[in-house]
């Protein structure tokens, strides 16, 4: 029994062999692609995701700084008009202090 004998009686199963790691080749180089595709699809999906945080985060900055700004420019406003309130006052009491000062002066000297 020669090579060519013994390759002739099994030359299906042969066949089969090749055609089989042909196929099982085919089938793992088109699972790589489509695991290379869905990694690509999900990387995109997580950039789209940071993207869209990014800009929400964005648009919640700018609202809250337009309203910290906007209750700044009310409480400068609030404490400017209290800071013109006491100085007011204040020279109120000065006038106050110098009118009893000068009568207690006067006083003073009147009965001596």
């Amino acid at each position: 029994m020669g090579i060519v004998q013994i390759l002739s009686q099994h030359i299906g199963e042969i066949i089969t062999a090749i055609g089989g790691l042909s196929l099982w080749g085919y089938e793992r180089t088109k699972r790589k692609q489509e695991v290379q595709a869905t990694e690509t699809q999900h990387q995109q999906q997580i950039v789209d995701l940071y993207q869209e945080a990014l800009s929400d985060l964005k648009v919640r900055y700018d609202e809250k700084f337009n309203d910290l700004k906007k209750d700044y420019n009310t409480k400068f406003n609030e404490l400017e008009i209290e800071i013109k309130s006491l100085r007011t006052n204040l020279e109120l009491w000065k006038n106050k202090y110098r009118r009893l000062k000068e009568e207690f002066n006067l006083y003073r000297e009147n009965n001596k």
